[in-house]
């Protein structure tokens, strides 16, 4: 019998919240939970914006079942409304700097303090870049480096989210190294 992805059920999963754990490995783990996503009828609560440097299990359950709440009354129930924070879609370079596009930023990107971002030319040396953001678009760039060609966003065991959609959710962290 052959399935179709019609029949299969949804999966929805909470992405590792930043913490401390010690290896700076969770920015990895967090990266294949977002390439998870490629796969269907699965979605991710975004947790970059709820994490607790002393917590392992951060307090604030009401935000991640709210994200869930939102990835099935959107994807099994037909709702309008924004299910999920921006995940990194592509990158285009031009110049000296690189124009990032994101799902789930159809109406716009907010950009709440700075860092969190980091780019890298070839030789995948990463420095901190200020990220400006252009609608629904995020623009990095540094007068340190001339020819840009990676970035990442998060790349930390523990990080505070910085990048959020109009609806206020959270941005995943992300790296381009491996694309």
């Amino acid at each position: 019998m052959i399935i179709s992805q019609r029949m299969l059920p949804p999966f929805y999963f909470v992405q590792i919240a930043p913490f401390h754990y010690g290896s700076n490995g969770s920015p990895a783990l967090r990266d294949a939970q977002r390439k998870s996503l490629r796969t269907p009828r699965t979605g991710m609560a975004i947790t970059m914006d709820i994490g607790d440097s002393l917590s392992i299990h951060p307090g604030n359950k009401q935000a991640v079942g709210d994200q869930l709440a939102r990835l099935a009354l959107v994807n099994d129930y037909s709702k309008e409304m924004v299910a999920s924070g921006p995940l990194y879609k592509s990158a285009k370079i031009e110049d000296n700097q690189i124009i990032l596009n994101f799902d789930h930023a159809a109406d716009g990107l907010e950009l709440r303090g700075k860092g969190g971002f980091e780019i890298a030319g070839t030789d995948k040396k990463f420095i901190p870049v200020v990220a400006k953001s252009v609608g629904s678009q995020i623009s990095l760039s540094s007068t340190q480096l001339s020819d840009p060609r990676y970035i990442r966003y998060g790349w930390r065991d523990y990080f505070s989210g910085t990048l959020f959609n109009s609806a206020g959710l959270p941005a995943s962290s992300f790296s381009t190294e491996e694309e």
